[in-house]
């Protein structure tokens, strides 16, 4: 008999403990049962672990690991495919839900399109149904290519659709995933980012799919949501990982125009955090200055402002 469960869910936690039962709820009751739940708790100095455990003994779908020196979602992720025994994976939050067929959704068009990547929609939650909004959306089922995927992920065209970094409104072929060296980096943030780069680069076929939602709670407490110097570093470490490689790879002048519409995207979403996070106006004048050092330093300027949009530029300096 054979007992090799269709997919593995990664559970990253650290210190979520005022949250960590309404994920682990959402996943368990999930109308998709052929899984694995694998949790992995960071080194947690709350009460996840003991949460955690008990879940354990209920449901023995789930194995949880414990470490014992915190070492970064990323890792801890890389740490999960591994452990993985699923022919898909997927990764959920310890601080955030998803919706009850939310893997049966997934994993129906994924295996129907046989495609690398499954994408759905994705939800802003605010801790109360008023405030909850649609972040992303697909309206209709679609199957696409990897590098149109790569298109919409870069924002390197104007279309109609976008697919965020977010890995976890998505799942993977486990072998695409294995096979391609597809892994995340070790930075604390930005993670995603490099993770989805070269997923989308090497992808296929994507399926985006309808009618189903990952719920993201928006802690303002999470690493993510709080605005510092190692942010900056962790985006533009981010980028210039990514470059390397395609450089390594030979992909860099196919790609150029992709990969430096996502230098502008993923600067301009460091810059949207800055304002909304740092209201102190002579803090955030230091963090521009060592931003606009990190980009002349890093970044061929000449290059950079071929694949900038010229509309965003005027913005910037209010000609119009």
């Amino acid at each position: 008999m054979n007992n090799k469960p269709e997919l593995s869910i990664i559970v990253p936690v650290y210190n979520v403990q005022n949250y960590l039962e309404l994920c682990l709820d959402s996943i368990v009751n999930q109308s998709f049962k052929n899984r694995e739940i694998i949790i992995i708790d960071d080194a947690s100095t709350d009460n996840s672990a003991s949460i955690i455990r008990e879940y354990e003994k209920r449901f023995p779908e789930l194995s949880a690991y414990f470490m014992t020196k915190n070492i970064g979602v990323g890792e801890i992720r890389n740490l999960g495919i591994e452990y993985a025994n699923g022919t898909y994976i997927g990764f959920v939050d310890g601080d955030d839900w998803i919706d009850t067929d939310f893997y049966y959704n997934l994993m129906s068009f994924i295996k129907s399109d046989n495609s690398d990547i499954a994408i759905c929609g994705i939800k802003d939650e605010f801790n109360n149904f008023i405030s909850s909004h649609v972040r992303y959306k697909y309206g209709i089922h679609n199957c696409i290519e990897g590098k149109y995927a790569l298109k919409l992920l870069t924002k390197s065209e104007n279309f109609n659709a976008f697919i965020t970094p977010i890995v976890n409104n998505k799942i993977y072929n486990k072998n695409f995933i294995v096979d391609n060296k597809i892994k995340f980096n070790s930075n604390r943030s930005f993670q995603d980012d490099f993770f989805s780069f070269f997923a989308c680069l090497y992808a296929k076929r994507v399926s985006l799919v309808p009618d189903t939602y990952y719920h993201y709670y928006q802690r303002v407490d999470s690493v993510t949501h709080v605005f510092s110097k190692n942010l900056i570093d962790n985006c533009f470490d981010t980028l210039i990982q990514i470059r390397t490689i395609l450089e390594e790879k030979n992909l860099i002048d196919t790609y150029t125009k992709e990969y430096y519409s996502f230098v502008e995207r993923c600067i301009r979403s460091l810059l949207s955090m800055m304002i909304h996070k740092e209201t102190d106006l002579y803090i955030q004048k230091k963090y521009l200055k060592y931003i606009f050092e990190i980009i002349t330093r890093n970044f061929n300027m000449h290059i950079l402002i071929d694949y900038l949009d010229n509309n965003r530029i005027f913005d910037f300096w209010e000609v119009r």
